[in-house]
């Protein structure tokens, strides 16, 4: 929803491909959902990375997430591609992964699952999934600024419901690390 329309001119929008990994103290990562959910994580930072833009690696991690088979297909840019292998296979996903924990371990509140999605330092819970009249209310800038779909009578309301456990992966829910 963000990138389909102008909501995005009035975010920073990070996305912290780490989830509920933990890092040992020799600084091996374990993945709640096993090694492929490793490597996605560190192929996404090695995106994210190459595409510095969050529009164009947004639209890469999606692609990647609906088909974890072989991220290679959602790349059109041969450049891209060499720069993520290179990233991936070198000691650079590494490094970038543990930043990404160092981020995720620094938040507060900790997250309670992911994904975990903040809006000025603060976490959404149960809005996560329909966060545009979440970030409409946050704005604070200029109102000819504001985005048009803040001003739609089609703007989602807020959802009432709890999250759902199949929405999210829990921590404590982890059977293989």
């Amino acid at each position: 929803k963000i990138f389909d329309s102008d909501l995005y001119t009035i975010t920073n929008l990070k996305l912290v491909p780490f989830g509920n990994a933990k890092v040992s103290s020799n600084l091996t990562v374990t993945c709640q959902h096993g090694e492929e959910e490793c490597k996605l994580n560190a192929i996404e930072a090695c995106a994210i990375r190459a595409w510095p833009n969050p529009k164009l690696h947004y639209t890469f991690i999606r692609c990647v997430e609906n088909d974890t088979k072989d991220w290679t297909s959602c790349v059109k840019d041969s450049r891209r591609e060499k720069a993520i292998n290179d990233c991936y296979n070198g000691d650079l996903s590494k490094k970038l992964i543990l930043g990404y924990a160092k981020q995720t371990l620094a938040l507060k509140p900790k997250k309670q699952y992911v994904p975990w999605v903040t809006l000025n330092g603060k976490p959404l819970f149960d809005n996560f999934k329909d966060f545009v009249p979440e970030v409409c209310k946050a704005y604070k800038g200029k109102a000819a600024n504001l985005p048009k779909i803040c001003n739609s009578s089609a703007l989602p309301k807020s959802p009432e419901s709890k999250v759902s456990k199949l929405q999210v992966s829990y921590a404590d829910e982890a059977k293989n690390y």
